[in-house]
This record gives structure tokens, C-alpha cells and sequence, in this order.
């Protein structure tokens, strides 16, 4: 019988190391895991950031007021028709 039982404790000791060598699998694996989902979350909040950025820009483009052109094509000048002074080469309106 006692070749039973020393069967038993080896078998056992067996077991036991391989529970302790999967705990610090699962350990490690727990480990990466939260850091994936944090990388998850990370990308998750940039993509609605990116997503709401881009529709305020959107309205924001869509809300300026279309340039009325002249004849040719150009735009004109916001400063056409000011008054403008000479400070040495530079014309600024007044």
C-alpha cells in the first residue's frame, strides 16, 4: 500500500506545479490583456475625438459665406476702395 500513496504524492506535487506554472501564465497573460484594452480605449477615444474635430470643422466650413468673384474670375480685395497711405513701400489701408 505504501507505494500507492507515495503514487498519490508524486502525482500530486505533479499537479501542483502545474497549476503554480499556470498561474503565472494566466498572470502574465492579464497583464497583456490590459494593456490591449487600454490601447483599445486609447484609439477608441482619439477615432471620436478625430470624428467630432472633423464635424466642427465641416459646419464651420459650410457656415463662411460663399466670395462673390468679379468678372474675371479674381477675388477681390478686402481692402479695395480704403483709403490707403504711403509708410515707406507699404500701402496699408487706414
Amino acid at each position: 500500500m505504501g507505494s500507492l500513496f507515495e503514487e498519490l504524492k508524486a502525482r500530486e506535487a505533479a499537479a501542483r506545479v502545474r497549476v503554480e506554472g499556470l498561474e503565472e501564465e494566466l498572470a502574465l497573460v492579464s497583464a497583456q490583456l490590459g494593456q490591449a484594452r487600454e490601447g483599445l480605449e486609447r484609439l477608441r477615444v482619439t477615432r471620436e475625438t478625430v470624428a467630432k474635430v472633423m464635424a466642427e470643422i465641416s459646419v464651420a466650413s459650410d457656415a463662411e459665406p460663399e466670395v462673390e468673384r468679379l468678372d474675371g474670375g479674381q477675388v477681390p480685395s478686402p481692402y479695395a476702395g480704403a483709403e490707403r497711405r504711403v509708410v515707406g513701400v507699404l500701402a496699408v489701408p487706414k
